[in-house]
């Protein structure tokens, strides 16, 4: 992983649309966890501490976090048209592919596999989204005392916001255990 005194590689136009065209593949409705591995760990183009930056950004920005991540990367590394090729390169195909999709399974709306294969996603895409907030929370916080109040306010929000679901109660544990785990592990 390059140093923060050792600048990040800029990649080339060709490898930046490959690689986010890529992404946008590898998901739809939301690649936020993958685009960590992405940026950071396989091409190494951001630091961990640049990508918990640049997707805080993305966060305050409206619009969908990792489209703004993307945008700012192609701006950054290429300027203006950069930042169109990156954003055109996450989601046109994908676009394409959910709506040739969407025609072929039109017919069969609301039948029970689908649910079930729907609900399976979202419960996958939810582990994904906590895993990744795990590791931006992991690079971010320096004190235990920080990070067991994030993990408190994070397993309160989920119960106060589904308390009539029994899986948000496992979840808010899930949270606050990992939460706890991690500042452990970053006072020792």
């Amino acid at each position: 992983m390059p140093s923060a005194a050792e600048p990040s590689p800029v990649p080339s136009r060709g490898a930046m649309v490959r690689e986010i065209g890529r992404l946008g593949l590898l998901g739809f409705g939301g690649v936020g966890p993958q685009s960590y591995h992405l940026f950071v760990q396989r091409t190494r183009w951001l630091s961990a501490e640049e990508f918990a930056e640049l997707a805080g950004v993305g966060q305050a920005l409206p619009g969908a976090n990792t489209v703004n991540l993307v945008a700012i990367c192609g701006d950054r590394w290429h300027g203006a048209s950069g930042a169109v090729l990156a954003v055109a390169a996450l989601v046109v195909p994908p676009t394409v592919i959910a709506l040739v999709l969407a025609a072929l399974i039109a017919p069969f709306a609301g039948a029970a596999r689908l649910i079930a294969i729907e609900c399976a996603i979202v419960a996958s895409c939810a582990g994904l989204i906590l895993a990744t907030a795990l590791r931006v929370f992991k690079t971010i916080v320096r004190r235990r005392f920080v990070a067991f109040a994030i993990g408190v306010v994070l397993a309160a929000a989920v119960l106060w916001r589904s308390a009539d679901m029994p899986e948000a109660t496992l979840v808010a544990v899930g949270i606050g255990f990992a939460c706890e785990s991690l500042a452990r592990g970053r006072s020792a």
